[in-house]
Parts: C-alpha cells; sequence; structure tokens
C-alpha cells in the first residue's frame, strides 16, 4: 500500500475515534436503571409478606404506613373484622373531644384513670363505665367521632353492624390506622389531652404481637381479642422512623399461633417500610 493511502486512513480513524468520543451519551431509560440492593430487599419483603398473608390458616388484613415517608403496605386492608378491645380508642377520643371539658375537675380525673386502665390492662368495667358516661351525657359523641374521621367501615355497639357481621363493633385495618394515626398526630384531641393517651398506651402490659421483635424501638399500641379473633394496632418508633401498622386476624387456630404470625409479619413490614 502507498505510504499516502496509508496515512490518509491513519487520519481518518483519528478523526473517527474524537468524534465518537464526544458524541452525546445516549440517556438510559428508567427501565434500564438497575434497582438499589435496598429496594430489592424492599419487594422482596413485601412479597413474602404477601405470601405468609395468603397462606395464613385463617382471615388477615393488614395496613402499614411510614409516617415521615408516606410509603404504605395495605394487604385486605378494607375488610371488615370485628374490633374487639381496639373500640376503647373510640371510646378515649370521644370522652376527650366531646365529654372531658363538660365535667367538675374530679370526674376529669375518674375519666382519666378509666382510660388509663383502657389503654394499660385493657380493663373492661373502665370501659363499660365510660360507655355509660358517654351514653348519659353525650350520647351521640361516638357517632361524631366516626363522623369526624370519615369512618364508613367502623360501627360501635351497632345493631346494624350485629345484623350483617355478628358482632355489634367492627371496623377495617385501614379505618383503625386511621383511629390511631388521629391519635398520634395529636391535632384531633389537641397536644394535652393526646399526650395522656400516648402514654397510656406506651405502658401496656401486653408485649407479644408488635413488641416481640422490637425491642430496640418505642411501641405504642393497643391489642384486641375475642375468642377465634386477635388484632394489633399502634406504633413502632426507633428514633427516626414512626412506623403505623394495623393488624387484624380471625382463625381457628390457637392463639398463640396467630400472635406469633401477627409479631414476625409486623416486623416484616416496619423492616420494609423504614428509611435505610
Amino acid at each position: 500500500m502507498k505510504p499516502k493511502l496509508i496515512l490518509l486512513l491513519v487520519v481518518v480513524i483519528l478523526i473517527s475515534a474524537c468524534t465518537l468520543q464526544n458524541a452525546p451519551q445516549k440517556k438510559p431509560t428508567e427501565n434500564s436503571v438497575p434497582h438499589t440492593q435496598a429496594s430489592d430487599e424492599t419487594d422482596r419483603q413485601v412479597s413474602r409478606i404477601s405470601r405468609d398473608t395468603e397462606a395464613f390458616n385463617g382471615k388477615a388484613g393488614l395496613f402499614a404506613k411510614n409516617l415521615n415517608t408516606g410509603k404504605s403496605i395495605g394487604i385486605h386492608e378494607h375488610q371488615i373484622f370485628p374490633t374487639a378491645s381496639t373500640h376503647k380508642l373510640m371510646v378515649a377520643l370521644a370522652t376527650y373531644k366531646y365529654l372531658y371539658s363538660e365535667v367538675s375537675p374530679d370526674k376529669k380525673k375518674q375519666y382519666d384513670l378509666y382510660i388509663k386502665n383502657m389503654m394499660q390492662v385493657s380493663y373492661n368495667p373502665a370501659f363499660y363505665r365510660m360507655v355509660r358516661e358517654l351514653d348519659s351525657r353525650r350520647p351521640e359523641a361516638l357517632s361524631q367521632v366516626l363522623k369526624d374521621l370519615q369512618l364508613k367501615n367502623t360501627w360501635i355497639y351497632s345493631e346494624e353492624a350485629f345484623r350483617k357481621y355478628g358482632y355489634h363493633s367492627v371496623t377495617t385495618p385501614a379505618e383503625m390506622a386511621i383511629v390511631f394515626e388521629t391519635i398520634y398526630q395529636e391535632q384531633y384531641l389537641g397536644k394535652e389531652m393526646s399526650v395522656i393517651l400516648k402514654e397510656a398506651l406506651a405502658k401496656t402490659i401486653y408485649q407479644e404481637e408488635f413488641p416481640l421483635f422490637m425491642q430496640k424501638g418505642k411501641v405504642i399500641h393497643k391489642v384486641g381479642s375475642l375468642p377465634g379473633m386477635l388484632c394489633d394496632v399502634g406504633i413502632i418508633d426507633d428514633g427516626k422512623d414512626q412506623i403505623l401498622i394495623s393488624f387484624f386476624t380471625t382463625s381457628k387456630q390457637a392463639e398463640k399461633q396467630s400472635s406469633l404470625y401477627i409479631a414476625e409479619a409486623s416486623a416484616d413490614l416496619y423492616n420494609a417500610l423504614r428509611s435505610r
């Protein structure tokens, strides 16, 4: 090959290389962006929670939400369940919102004690006394709380609910989550009443379900149980994230098995929603 032709080819190759190097790079599509390890792990956790929920020996529904990020997970969250003792939360809200300001200081102390016993040890006699107080002084208070919070599928001591579902008090995981978030955020009751209620919930004697695998975080929660039914609703606060969980189950299996299932699944929900 002639020297001039060789030189020409070299020049062409060099120019082409420079052109390719300086050409604008094609923007990758969203589909080409790989998942991070954190998002992959979250996807795996959500899939496992969903599989375990569907495989549960009975009926299970849940709603969970990171109150900082707004990210949430719901599985059968609109399904109707009996409230069990979580209806004590509604009675506490009705008392502090619509009755507390109208009574004497001595009555207020009495109500505080009733509510403390309802939240900490789920003391039913205190609950019935508080319900009688509401019925005699502000019979519309419980219904008004339901309206205030826009709860469409929650009934407390309702004959209609009993006819439809076989229980006088029913709710859904999503709606009971609204109730607990309302307490936690302090806007509905104001700071003073909300703090009283949250402190009582934080000192509950019940350390199964949510607290079982959450020893490093603060847990405020309310457990409910009936024959063949177990639920827990509350917030896990690790100092960085506040994870709201509302978990309801019905089953013919032993309560200990349902309790362990809720504890394990709630730990998975916490890990799936917490910040990395």
